[in-house]
């Protein structure tokens, strides 16, 4: 009787033993699957800070280049308007050319930095979005075998 007891309880013990062997072998599953995820997200924050400072020097770069040109055309466009208007009979009519002239290069420059500011602002927004990972919100539990029990 006692020997059937005994064989029993080796029975019990044994099954119990490889359930929680079953489970620890999902735990390290698991957690090799979670350390990958975290890899993962790491390296798409690094490389999300990487685009992101990229983008910051392409645009100091666009508007930087934009002044640069801006500056040069202005002091281009002065030279034949001051020579004309110190001329007396082209005087009027060139500081009406000259206006006109600035008013659209002013629009043009203009318009050009504010898209630059627009296109890198939608830029930093695509940037600035996060990673989503399939199963991040399961990667808590264990995984289920049939009847819902932990593998």
């Amino acid at each position: 009787m006692i020997a059937v007891v005994a064989f029993l309880l080796t029975i019990a013990v044994s099954v119990l033993t490889w359930k929680a062997r079953a489970c620890l072998i999902a735990a390290e599953r698991q957690q090799l699957r979670n350390e990958a995820a975290l890899s993962e997200l790491r390296l798409a924050t690094e490389i999300r800070a990487q685009i992101a400072s990229g983008q910051a020097i392409a645009e100091n770069v666009v508007e930087g280049g934009t002044s640069t040109v801006r500056a040069v055309h202005k002091g281009i466009a002065s030279i034949p308007f001051g020579i004309l208007e110190s001329i007396p009979v082209t005087r009027d009519t060139t500081r009406v050319v000259r206006q006109i002239h600035d008013v659209i290069s002013d629009t043009v420059y203009g318009s050009i930095s504010a898209t630059n500011k627009a296109l890198h602002q939608v830029a930093r927004g695509a940037v600035g979005s996060s990673p989503k990972l399939d199963g991040a919100e399961k990667s808590k539990e264990l995984p289920k075998g049939p009847g819902g029990k932990p593998k």
